[in-house]
């Protein structure tokens, strides 16, 4: 569980990173980068989810 947690906020640290760069810069590739963490971190998320319902379903 302290793994998920870490590996989400880490995640919205890179995040937050991104954008700010974005802002500052002006470049489009940190959009994209930011974009492309937003995704990959809600797929994180739903994968976490769906294995926690599995695993209530399983050992209930």
């Amino acid at each position: 569980m302290f793994m998920i947690r870490l590996m989400f906020v880490l995640l919205v640290i890179a995040a937050m990173v991104l954008f700010g760069m974005y802002l500052l810069s002006s470049e489009k590739k940190y959009l994209h980068y930011f974009k492309q963490t937003l995704k990959y971190t809600l797929f994180f998320a739903v994968v976490v989810a769906v294995l926690f319902v599995l695993r209530r379903i399983l050992y209930a």
